[in-house]
């Protein structure tokens, strides 16, 4: 058996503090992980609460207008009813009934953003009439609370922009939801729309509880909230923004917040000019309702 060469004193010590060092290496790489694996854990179980929260938000924001749709429904068609109460009960149908779509609609295309199933539509949209159906689809709400809404717009009537309109309108309503829900009855709300740099820029503000500086860099997480609880004063089931947020990245677009507490909210968007995927070049004038055609020398077509 052949033996291993003796070592020096100093070569015994050079191997000592080798050893030594390299246990300490491993100590610091074992700490190291251990630390991410704790801050990973902490993620997973503030991500298990955020989604139990959402649950429980959004069966509130689900359930409560189809009680009160149903319950309204069984009190018109039970018996006579003078005009006016038919005019307030048919109104809070459609109130009811707006804000659940605007919730359904959020959550599902929250799940096709996720599955990667969110792909563009882009067509030439006429901003104006865009931002003008959005704008009256949202005034009751906005009457209903007493605020006053200025819309200033350098825009010319037949401004097109070619972007995908339905994921546009999405994030305009919900930056407009979150602008009237935000602000103090009768707040004011301003909306700007202009070009620069070929980009359509367009701003909405309000003069409700702003955001503190500690909460400006989470407001895009999904399932975020400022107030949690069932006490909380506001409703709403953290997506709106995180959603606001993806469909921007898709568009190519960018949002920018200007915000303090107590002074009120400003969102910046940037949209530029995308190609246009359909074939024969198809139009949404307002809400994608309508259609417009462009013929082969550019002329629109109505």
């Amino acid at each position: 058996m052949k033996k291993s060469p003796k070592l020096t004193d100093e070569e015994l010590l050079i191997e000592i503090k080798r050893r030594l060092d390299e246990n300490a290496a491993n100590l610091i790489e074992e700490r190291k992980l251990t630390a991410e694996l704790n801050a990973v854990n902490e993620k997973l179980l503030a991500s298990e609460k955020l989604k139990s929260n959402f649950l429980s938000n959004i069966r509130n924001e689900i359930n409560n207008p189809i009680s009160s749709v149903l319950e309204l429904s069984k009190n018109i068609s039970e018996g006579e009813m003078s005009p006016e109460m038919m005019q307030s009960f048919a109104s809070l149908i459609f109130s009811e009934a707006f804000d659940l779509d605007f919730q359904l609609r959020n959550i599902f295309i929250s799940a096709e953003i996720e599955a990667g199933e969110s792909p563009l539509s882009v067509i030439s949209v006429k901003i104006h009439h865009l931002l003008e159906s959005l704008i009256n689809q949202f005034q009751k709400k906005i009457d209903k609370k007493g605020l006053k809404l200025t819309w200033k717009n350098t825009l010319d009537a037949n401004q097109i922009i070619k972007t995908d309109a339905e994921k546009l309108h999405l994030v305009l309503s919900n930056l407009l939801a979150n602008a009237i829900q935000f602000n103090a009855e009768g707040g004011t709300i301003g909306i700007d729309s202009f070009l620069e740099n070929e980009l359509l820029v367009l701003k909405v503000r309000d003069a409700g509880i702003g955001i503190s500086k500690d909460q400006q860099e989470k407001i895009y997480d999904r399932f975020y909230q400022i107030e949690e609880g069932s006490t909380k004063t506001y409703g709403g089931h953290g997506l709106g923004l995180c959603i606001t947020k993806a469909l921007l990245d898709i568009l190519e677009g960018t949002i920018q917040l200007k915000s303090e507490l107590g002074q009120g909210t400003e969102f910046t968007l940037t949209i530029p000019n995308l190609e246009v995927s359909t074939s024969n070049d198809a139009t949404f004038s307002s809400d994608g309702n309508d259609f417009l055609f462009e013929n082969d020398d550019d002329d629109m077509l109505f």
